[in-house]
């Protein structure tokens, strides 16, 4: 039997193209999972949806009630209302934070029926004057496909895909953006879950500290009050041991300041956990990427350690002054961040293959105030030029 070689080259050209959306779809979604943060996944799913697919205008809508329950209300059923969180594309400013209850508009039934939805012309299928208005008049928006984003059997919220001339997307279309939407269901759904966990951790350690303050300082004001009584009344009876008692009276002050300090001190300088330094490293240089366009990579070697607020903090904030220098002054190709923990401490650097830094330039402001920073530390900040090209900067701390 014979085959049209015409039509066989055509389908396998169809399934190549289709096959070639998924995986950039899957690509789009696992990308999602980077902010576990329910705003950041909002504005990341509409963002990809927007390089994904020819679109005017890409909006995130999540649930939200509009019921008569104190703010917020978390009822579930209450939820059956959609709030506009993000929004790409938008001409006027009432997108933004637009309300679309349960029974109105499109969104309303795919929030009930969790099946996506297209129409070539929303001016005609929708029935609230005040949607038409925005959507279809203020924005010009004709041709509307909304999405549910979903996990494990949950609309989360909806997305908007809007083009402003008639039609609908194909079938194809419609499943890679079924595919990132489900992505961003399940990375809301962790995104939540890490929240409660966050939160179970909080109680947990306000419920320690209120255990350490009742133990520690409790007992210290308990004697403290004892002793006060017992100067109170060698004072009105004229006993000698008076001043050895106020001597007692002012040890017991001190402790409990002592106390009182070192509990502060727990409470305002926790510990950043292993990994949460390389994960804002690699925000930061995402953001670099995505700001000047150029290449930009982290590198992490060495096994991960947790370090204490502070050198934290200086590691993150020489890595933003190294990105900063090389956005401004470097003309760099290229950029790696690495960050090295070893035996001896932890070293973050930033290296561009730029036109390299003066011989013998002075420091900015910014990098002598990282220095000294850093020096109190125990560390110390470095910016070399290379052998050929280009620049690096240096941070380095020691463990202690």
């Amino acid at each position: 039997m014979f085959t049209d070689s015409t039509s066989t080259s055509s389908a396998s050209t169809v399934a190549s193209g289709h096959a070639s959306l998924m995986r950039r779809a899957d690509a789009a979604g696992q990308r999602l999972f980077r902010e576990l943060v329910a705003s950041r996944i909002a504005w990341g799913t509409v963002s990809e949806i927007s390089r994904l697919v020819a679109c005017d205008v890409v909006s995130f809508a999540v649930r939200t009630s509009t019921c008569t329950h104190r703010a917020p209300c978390t009822l579930h059923h209450c939820q059956t209302s959609l709030r506009v969180r993000a929004v790409l594309g938008n001409r006027g400013p009432r997108m933004p934070g637009l309300v679309v209850v349960h029974d109105a508009g499109m969104g309303g039934r795919v929030l009930e029926q969790a099946l996506p939805e297209s129409c070539d012309d929303y001016c005609e299928v929708v029935t609230d004057p005040h949607l038409r208005d925005i959507v279809g008049r203020e924005e010009g928006i004709a041709g509307l496909t909304a999405v549910p984003v979903a996990f494990g059997g949950e609309v989360r919220a909806v997305v908007y895909v809007g083009m402003r001339h008639r039609g609908v997307p194909s079938a194809t279309v419609v499943e890679a953006l079924t595919r990132v939407c489900t992505y961003a269901g399940a990375a809301m759904a962790a995104a939540r879950d890490r929240a409660r966990v966050e939160e179970i951790a909080a109680q947990r350690e306000r419920r320690r500290l209120a255990r350490a303050l009742h133990d520690e300082l409790g007992q210290r004001l308990f004697g403290i009050g004892i002793l006060a009584n017992s100067v109170l009344k060698g004072a009105t009876s004229g006993r000698p041991d008076l001043l050895a008692q106020i001597e007692g009276l002012t040890r017991e002050v001190a402790g409990t300041t002592a106390a009182l300090r070192t509990t502060l001190k727990q409470l305002d300088t926790p510990p950043t956990p292993a990994g949460a330094v390389a994960v804002m490293l690699r925000e930061h240089t995402a953001a670099f990427r995505e700001r000047t366009g150029l290449p930009a990579h982290l590198v992490v070697l060495g096994e991960e350690t947790s370090l204490d607020g502070d050198r934290a903090d200086a590691l993150v904030r020489s890595v933003q002054e190294g990105l900063r220098n090389a956005d401004r002054h470097a003309h760099a190709r290229e950029v790696v961040v690495t960050l090295a923990f070893d035996a001896e401490g932890v070293e973050a650097a930033v290296h561009d293959d730029g036109v390299g830094v003066t011989t013998g330039a002075t420091q900015g402001f910014g990098l002598r105030t990282l220095s000294e920073e850093l020096a109190r530390m125990g560390g110390d900040l470095r910016l070399s030029r290379g052998d050929d090209t280009g620049s690096t900067l240096r941070a380095r701390i020691p463990w202690r």
